[in-house]
């Protein structure tokens, strides 16, 4: 994980709004509430930021940030395209992706599982398969991750589909996905135990 400087709070959340918004809207982008959305979120205008992150992100989305331990420091940092970073990614403990990874919560035995059985998880192997046929309809913006340090390893706040679809076609299938050595993220560091979390994901 390679750091590339500090961040505010407000910045995870807008580049996760960008990413819902494309998630929620992939096939609506000829409609003006998205563009509109996306317009604001990408305007450099903290206010108009503000408003297009209250149109994109739910309920369940900002109180999940809000349970991160108080001490949460947030960076924008370089996820490297390797396996052995790949492998230290963990999907968040609930109870669908504990079905997938086989109770371990490793990306990596989700994807496993995930190419053995494409029906198990619709949306994962929708996700990768646009990534092997159009990539650049995936938005990687918004992917967030959490960690004692950047050494990891590290739990998927936010992404775990869309790391689970890449670790699938670059390390399984062996397929190429960008020219870039690694992926943009955001990620918060914290030296608290994370069980705030999970009783939030109870």
């Amino acid at each position: 994980m390679k750091l590339i400087r500090k961040i505010k709070k407000h910045e995870v959340l807008r580049r996760w709004a960008i990413a819902e918004v494309y998630a929620e809207y992939l096939n609506l982008t000829h409609l003006d509430y998205p563009q509109e959305t996306l317009r604001l979120l990408h305007s450099n205008d903290r206010e108009l930021e503000q408003i297009g992150i209250s149109r994109s992100l739910k309920i369940h989305h900002l109180s999940l940030l809000d349970c991160m331990p108080s001490d949460t420091s947030w960076f924008l940092a370089g996820l490297e395209i390797n396996k052995s970073e790949f492998d230290q990614l963990y999907t968040l403990p609930v109870i669908d992706l504990a079905k997938i990874s086989r109770d371990t919560y490793k990306v990596s035995n989700a994807a496993a599982v995930i190419q053995q059985n494409p029906l198990l998880d619709p949306r994962i192997t929708a996700i990768r398969n646009a990534l092997k046929s159009n990539p650049e309809q995936v938005q990687m913006s918004g992917i967030i991750l959490l960690a004692k340090d950047f050494d990891g390893p590290f739990t998927v706040i936010e992404g775990n589909g869309r790391l689970i679809g890449l670790y699938s076609i670059l390390f399984l299938e062996e397929n190429s996905f960008t020219p870039n050595d690694q992926i943009e993220v955001a990620i918060g560091l914290s030296d608290s135990k994370f069980e705030i979390l999970y009783e939030y994901l109870d």
